[in-house]
């Protein structure tokens, strides 16, 4: 039986999966509710890349595609940062290397410049289009991968599948990343258009999986595996076994993901200094902090490459694609000191003038004044803290182990040595009451006194795969979830919206005190430095402007977004 021959439902390997028109769909069933995660060490996989490129090496041609759909902001947002896509680049690599017959569709990357509003006015839309999406994919395709990291653009997403699979019925869809990962029971059911969810870190799971599809062999025992059985029967063998020799991953398939589209315009999490490009040193985090999902997409297990091995990347990176400056996008880049050091004198020996930074955020731990120094020789120039409260009581209560005098020691020696430093914090936890958010602002405040550049304030929200979230859910709180609560995930970036989940305070207070927090620390800091005011006005009216922080960026992207938007309104 060739893969072509398949009737709807039936995959190469026999297998049966429930029809999607057979499934209920979960936004139509107000009583479905996920069940809770059950957080575990993960497994580690007992078979190195090296063995499974071997043992799960193309058997054919047959078109494997994977998909990273189009950004969803909502339309109100001050900030819409976009960059490469890492995820899907790590495995394009493999397939490729296994030699799959894969090519990337990163819907954001090949038309970077498309942002448009929906209908309603609510949202705004980054990337390609349903209608180019589908073409894209075109009718050769016998697998589409399709990569999902964040919840708040689920509905968006589920929409663009569901017309894939209606102009492709016969096309095989995996879902993957942290989004299903969270909810896999869920996605399956909300989508029944997706056959097949791989849980966890996907690379050797989808790998196997593509072997034994096309190869005629059993799918539905592989670990990480979750899908609709025949008999309607959800069907979960747990998360994807994690990757043993992570650094002999090969390296991600840049040439597939149309990275040159986001050295023009600057699109970049961080701060753009020429042609930033991602790199990723570690996989994973050690730490458990209730707000967040790694426990649930990664364990607790921390991996991190050997320091060589990236600075080997580096240089790859600079004489394939020129590239000047990188983004790490690690989850928790700096936790050992010995291993950062060992990176920095590597740079320094191979003497590698470019610029890095740490843009999402990681820990103060080993931050000392000698790490300090250190990364900053070697060229790190943005700095991102994430102590998330400002409140000793919510650092203990969400699990986040920071002491704030040990951190605020570190965010002086930052500035004093010459880095640009950002600060994450976070208001309205379940828990929290007026005390707790003005000590998050009055940190902030005294954040601008040292001289913190910028400050994101964000509005609690319980993301899918986090143990608050399990507790929201729980406790009734999250009474149903559905295309409501994932729109409602978007306040991230809009200072419009004042939806809360904290106990002790109505929505539009922990929405003030978002407001309060983010206007008093550039109120501070633009006291405090002057010069930091003159410059921000420049972004209104100075096309050649370069942002030199990140509120800079932020702003320039915004008027990037809007002037955009305004020429897809007109066209």
């Amino acid at each position: 039986m060739s893969v072509t021959d398949l009737d709807p439902g039936e995959t190469a390997a026999g297998a049966v999966i429930a029809p999607s028109h057979t499934r209920e769909r979960s936004r139509n069933n107000p009583n479905f509710q996920r069940p809770k995660v059950t957080r575990r060490a993960g497994l580690q996989n007992t078979m190195a890349v090296e063995d499974a490129l071997s043992a799960f090496a193309a058997q054919d041609r047959s078109k494997v595609v994977i998909l990273r759909p189009p950004a969803v902001f909502s339309a109100r947002a001050y900030s819409t940062p976009v960059s490469a896509a890492l995820g899907p680049a790590y495995l394009a690599g493999l397939l490729e290397t296994a030699g799959y017959n894969v090519d990337v569709i990163d819907a954001i990357a090949e038309d970077l410049q498309n942002i448009r509003v929906s209908e309603d006015g609510r949202f705004k839309f980054q990337g390609l289009d349903t209608d180019a999406i589908i073409e894209r994919v075109g009718p050769d395709t016998r697998v589409l991968g399709v990569s999902m990291m964040f919840s708040q653009g689920w509905p968006q997403m589920r929409a663009v599948i569901e017309e894939i699979k209606r102009a492709y019925p016969n096309l095989v869809i995996v879902a993957g990343g942290e989004h299903p990962t969270a909810m896999p029971e869920y996605i399956v059911h909300d989508c029944p258009e997706i056959d097949y969810i791989i849980t966890g870190e996907g690379e050797l799971a989808f790998l196997e999986f593509l072997h034994n599809h096309f190869a005629g062999e059993p799918v539905q025992d592989i670990p990480g595996i979750a899908f609709i059985g025949s008999d309607g029967v959800y069907i979960n063998n747990g998360l994807s076994r994690r990757i043993a020799d992570f650094a002999n991953l090969p390296r991600p398939a840049w040439h597939l993901c149309h990275v040159e589209n986001f050295f023009i315009g600057n699109w970049t999490h961080g701060i753009p200094y020429g042609r930033n490009m991602l790199i990723l040193a570690t996989r994973g985090c050690p730490y458990q902090c209730t707000f967040c999902s790694n426990p649930t997409m990664w364990t607790t297990r921390y991996v991190m490459r050997p320091a060589t091995d990236v600075v080997d990347e580096i240089e790859w990176l600079i004489d394939t694609y020129q590239a000047n400056s990188f983004d790490f996008a690690d989850l928790t880049a700096i936790v050992k000191k010995e291993w950062v050091l060992e990176f920095c004198a590597e740079l320094k020996r191979r003497n590698l003038k470019i610029v890095w930074q740490l843009p999402s955020g990681t820990r103060s731990e080993a931050l000392d004044r000698e790490t300090l120094q250190s990364i900053y020789d070697a060229g790190c120039r943005l700095l991102t803290y994430a102590p998330e409260s400002g409140s000793e009581d919510s650092l203990k209560r969400i699990k986040k182990k920071v002491k704030l005098e040990n951190l605020s020691k570190s965010l002086r020696d930052a500035i004093d040595i010459g880095h640009n430093v950002k600060i994450n914090l976070i208001i309205g936890f379940p828990h929290e009451t007026r005390r707790h958010c003005l000590d998050t602002v009055l940190f902030a405040m005294k954040a601008a006194t040292i001289g913190v550049h910028d400050c994101l304030v964000s509005v609690f929200t319980p993301y899918p795969g986090s143990e608050l979230y399990d507790e929201l859910c729980e406790s009734r709180v999250i009474k149903t979830v559905n295309d409501g609560y994932f729109n409602d995930l978007t306040l991230q970036f809009d200072l419009s919206i004042k939806d809360s989940y904290c106990h002790h305070l109505a929505s539009w207070e922990t929405a003030l005190y978002r407001v309060i927090g983010m206007g008093m620390f550039y109120s501070v800091s633009f006291l405090w430095h002057p010069s930091r005011a003159l410059r921000l006005v420049q972004v209104f009216y100075k096309n050649d402007f370069k942002p030199s922080t990140v509120l800079e960026q932020r702003l320039h992207d915004m008027r990037a977004s809007m002037r955009l938007a305004r020429m897809s309104k007109s066209a």
